[in-house]
């Protein structure tokens, strides 16, 4: 008898875990399984019982992250806006200013962020995964042609965004530095965390009240660029062609020639060995230590900048084996999957000043000059990129829209909006590589603008 029930417990483990493993899973996890993380965490972050540590940010952050991922992904139509990147920077901020959140609990996450150095750590994931995961294709046989709409672009966008600031009274200065260079800098993760840190390290403050300024202006852009694409589609479906080159209806370029590139397909077997992964990270710290001992001597260009040049120059000049890049992408593959829901929540929470956000928002020379910077990315990209055989619409959209969104999430809205999913290897260039050339240029303009 006893046997008998041995037998039928051992057999009804495996049908137990293939149960558990379908259905709705929350931060990668069953959701009876995350309620009892999410109770055990909150618990001791209510009771103010939690160690000030990385374990206790961790917990707090993925938690809080995973769940407002999750609810944001769930929303319809809003899931198309990046709502769960809205919802991760803008609820725990929040609940913040609220006084529903925990002194203690934001001491942990702020210490979490910046005093043990995870915004280090996971930027230098981003920024060499990033580059070193670009096919190198791309890079020689349309780079130079592709970066003509891109840096098109962002000049446009830097001169008239400042001219705009200086006549609407806001200052030439600040609309490039908290509003144009965010909106064009690929994202909060890659873009405007760096971007704010950059400008904590030129002035000698913290980055708390540069973050509250530019984080708006990075999720109202989204907002325009999405909505923007669907105009483009929808003038491009009814009008055909207004003029010579106007709509390629999802081909890049005019001619055919070299230029012409596969579209890029998701490896299936995406799972890394534990080996790659510790790799991986090696090589992203060592590209970043390399950033920090040249900024030394060189202490005018910021730490990432430098990062950011030495991981292009090693991907252009093919200066990594094949399994060290690999390994350097599967890196930044799995800290983009687990934590870009953690440093946003931990942005919103230590960072983020809703007083501040509420005084930004309401000011229409900010609404006019984000509106306005994305529509110029927009039209002078598409206008480049006609001028070097590219189609307007589709370079507008990912030479233009797809530099001005909040990255991977906004590139998948925006070309989702277009119906133009076939120009993703495009728009990764854009949100990689064109992000990773703001904050370049923003490391040499800060000295002499900030």
């Amino acid at each position: 008898m006893n046997v008998s029930l041995m037998n039928t417990s051992k057999a009804s483990a495996p049908i137990m875990e293939k149960q558990l493993d379908k259905g709705v899973k929350i931060a990668g996890m069953p959701p009876v399984v995350f309620l009892i993380v999410a109770v055990i965490t909150l618990t001791g972050l209510y009771l103010e019982v939690l160690p000030n540590n990385m374990v206790s940010g961790f917990a707090l952050t993925m938690v809080i992250g995973g769940f407002l991922h999750w609810i944001g992904e769930k929303i319809p139509v809003f899931n198309m806006f990046g709502g769960s990147a809205i919802l991760c920077v803008i609820t725990p901020a929040l609940l913040v200013y609220w006084g529903l959140f925990p002194e203690s609990g934001v001491e942990i996450i702020s210490n979490f962020f910046s005093g043990y150095g995870f915004v280090d750590f996971l930027i230098a994931a981003l920024i060499t995964g990033s580059l070193l995961g670009m096919d190198r294709r791309i890079l020689i046989k349309v780079g130079a042609r592709f970066f003509v709409p891109v840096i098109g672009g962002v000049v446009c966008t830097f001169l008239i965004g400042g001219a705009i600031g200086s006549i609407t009274g806001f200052g030439f200065s600040e609309a490039i530095l908290f509003i144009v260079a965010p909106i064009m800098g690929g994202g909060i993760g890659a873009g405007a965390i760096p971007m704010a840190e950059v400008y904590a390290t030129t002035s000698g403050q913290t980055s708390d009240n540069f973050l509250s300024l530019i984080v708006p202006s990075v999720v109202f852009g989204n907002f325009i660029c999405i909505l923007i694409a669907g105009i483009l589609h929808g003038i491009a479906k009814r009008k055909g062609q207004m003029f010579i080159g106007f709509n390629g209806n999802g081909e890049m370029l005019r001619v055919k020639s070299d230029f012409v590139i596969e579209e890029q397909k998701e490896n299936k077997s995406n799972l890394a060995s534990f080996d790659s992964l510790a790799v991986g990270l090696m090589i992203a710290g060592t590209l970043y230590m390399f950033g920090y001992l040249v900024n030394l001597l060189v202490p005018q260009i910021h730490t990432y900048a430098w990062t950011i040049i030495a991981a292009a120059c090693i991907k252009i000049f093919n200066l990594a084996p094949a399994s060290v890049e690999k390994a350097t992408v599967n890196w930044c593959t799995f800290a983009t999957r687990a934590w870009i829901p953690t440093i946003l929540v931990a942005v919103s929470t230590s960072l983020v000043n809703i007083d501040q956000m509420i005084e930004v928002i309401t000011n229409p020379a900010y609404l006019v000059i984000s509106v306005i910077t994305v529509v110029v990315s927009s039209l002078a990209a598409g206008f480049f990129g006609w001028l070097v055989s590219m189609y307007f619409v589709e370079s507008s959209i990912a030479a233009g829209l797809c530099m001005a969104d909040m990255g991977g999430s906004g590139d998948v809205a925006v070309l989702g909006t277009s119906e133009r999913m076939q120009l993703m290897p495009f728009a990764q260039v854009s949100s990689r590589l064109g992000g990773a050339l703001v904050i370049l240029i923003i490391s040499f303009l800060t000295p002499l603008l900030l």
